[in-house]
């Protein structure tokens, strides 16, 4: 194959990727792509495919860009998709819009954890401290973060943590329930640990 082959060969592949920006992807009938687009926009949500929900949310999070609720839909999308790493940055994106936003701070510290094998680490532990002090019904991210420092070995920090989520919870409260059993899962995990050669 001659030089003047290779030339055309890259000016024909730069003529089709031009064609395939302007005009949508394959599979697609022959469209503009700004037709597809407002083709997705109006579409029930439960009937598109997750690359034309991420196409969707991405809109919407550019016509609302100081509002983080599109960025942790994103985030919750690529998580399910299998793409962990695009979540955490989507969950910084919304958490860059608002720093307040429980929903990505419990999200976030979940994928966190989720992505180191279980183990509870300080920024996660961060990340739950912060969304249980936004919100003090968030029992579960103040459980976990008392977790990461009984794992740690740290006691006394872990009790208080869980004392003081108790105490923000009214007499009755089911979640006193919910926040006794996670404890008493934590120290019988310690023992089936403690116990295991």
């Amino acid at each position: 194959m001659t030089l003047k082959d290779h030339i055309l060969i890259a000016v024909l592949i730069a003529i089709a990727a031009s064609f395939y920006f302007w005009l949508g992807r394959p599979g697609m009938p022959e469209q503009p792509y700004s037709e597809r687009a407002a083709e997705i926009a109006a579409a029930d949500p439960s009937t598109l495919s997750p690359d034309e929900l991420l196409a969707r949310l991405q809109a919407v999070a550019q016509e609302r860009p100081t509002e983080p609720e599109p960025h942790y839909h994103i985030a919750v999308l690529l998580r399910t998709t299998g793409r962990p790493e695009d979540a955490v940055r989507a969950f910084q994106s919304a958490l860059r819009r608002d720093d307040r936003h429980v929903p990505s701070l419990v999200a976030l510290a979940d994928l966190l954890t989720v992505e180191n094998s279980g183990e509870i680490g300080e920024m996660a532990a961060q990340l739950y401290e912060r969304a249980w002090r936004l919100d003090a019904t968030q029992v579960r991210s103040g459980f976990m973060a008392g977790l990461e420092a009984y794992r740690a070995g740290r006691d006394d920090e872990a009790r208080a943590r869980w004392q003081a989520v108790e105490d923000q919870l009214e007499p009755g409260d089911p979640k006193l329930g919910m926040l006794a059993a996670m404890v008493t899962a934590a120290e019988e995990e310690r023992e089936t640990s403690e116990e295991t050669p």
